[in-house]
């Protein structure tokens, strides 16, 4: 399955998507996409997805999904 990396503004990896599912640069389950809406694990709606763009619920630009990334956790 593609893992794609989310990224903030300034290119810094937040975590990556897989599939429906969000992991943190640790590759720890945070959360889900479910029609453009990222959740976290307790249903509380968190960032907008519109394109590759990452949103805050306001609309305002925090980051985008960019290239895929590895099979392993991101560990930095």
């Amino acid at each position: 399955m593609t893992r794609m990396g989310i990224f903030d503004r300034n290119g810094e990896r937040l975590g990556y998507l897989e599939g429906d599912h969000v992991y943190d640069v640790e590759g720890v389950h945070t959360g889900v996409l479910r029609e453009g809406v990222i959740y976290d694990l307790k249903e509380t709606r968190r960032w907008l997805v519109d394109g590759h763009a990452l949103t805050d619920l306001q609309g305002n630009v925090i980051g985008y999904l960019g290239d895929s990334v590895p099979d392993e956790p991101l560990l930095d």
